[in-house]
């Protein structure tokens, strides 16, 4: 087995905030407002939704007692509630969230945020975390793949 992975000192809420600050700073200076109001107001819907989905992801982990810091050995596999529909809900929450803060901030510029948000989150996390939960899971991890997307 291979040993455990290092827990990197930026984790996932880490650069969340980081996002979720340069999303608001960017809108505050950009005034371009592509969005005649009131359109922005429909951000409200995946910022809503992406918290939603987020909190649900977590307190599935807590149900279950199994790790919620990434890159670290989980030990139980939750496939169910929001894990039936994404293998990455709580990073699609945050996604979800992010893309809701854009759109209420109406601005063009502000939309490049998430893109690295979801960038750094793929890279950092998700492609590394996949191996592990293949050492860890198996077949099981396997079957669960092959039945549910990476994001959605």
């Amino acid at each position: 087995m291979e040993a455990e992975r290092r827990i990197p000192r930026v984790l996932p809420p880490h650069y969340f905030v980081l996002a979720l600050l340069c999303v608001c700073a960017v809108a505050y200076f950009d005034r371009s407002a592509p969005l005649p109001d009131p359109w922005p107001l429909i951000g409200l819907l995946p910022l809503v939704i992406g918290v939603i989905v987020s909190v649900r992801g977590s307190r599935q982990f807590a149900e279950v007692g199994t790790n919620i810091i990434p890159l670290t050995r989980s030990s139980t596999l939750v496939t169910s509630g929001v894990f039936a529909y994404s293998r990455n809900p709580m990073y699609l929450g945050m996604l979800l969230a992010l893309v809701g803060v854009v759109l209420l901030g109406n601005s063009l510029w502000a939309a490049a945020v998430p893109v690295v948000f979801f960038g750094i989150i793929r890279q950092r996390f998700v492609l590394k975390e996949e191996p592990l939960m293949l050492e860890t899971f198996g077949g099981e991890y396997e079957a669960y793949m092959s039945r549910v997307r990476r994001w959605f």
